[in-house]
């Protein structure tokens, strides 16, 4: 839902779980994408990585960004322990759940 307010297309959420596939994403969005892929699946970011997002974004907008993923984990670690219903305005916008956003390994 989230995802979909901002702009975001059904395609291009479908497409998250590998960027490379999609052709509106830019090289950004696939840096952001690989990112938080990093922090959230490993919970550190390496010296080469740092350095292509130092070089892509003044560091106020790299906390931030740092800030917004790690929030955002935060709230899935919530859902996924209690195991949120999605109430139905929000099923009836984005469909089936499990095929907008597939888990790479899943």
């Amino acid at each position: 839902m989230l995802g979909l307010s901002v702009g975001l297309t059904k395609e291009e959420m479908a497409a998250m779980a590998a960027p490379e596939t999609c052709a509106s994403f830019d090289e950004t969005d696939r840096l952001v994408l690989r990112y938080s892929e990093v922090l959230t699946r490993e919970n550190r970011v390496d010296d080469k990585l740092y350095a292509e997002l130092a070089a892509r974004f003044p560091r106020e907008e790299l906390v931030e960004l740092c800030m917004t993923v790690g929030l955002s984990a935060l709230v899935n670690r919530v859902h996924a322990t209690f195991r949120t219903d999605v109430d139905e305005s929000t099923r009836a916008v984005v469909g089936d759940l499990d095929v907008a956003c597939p888990l790479p390994g899943r």
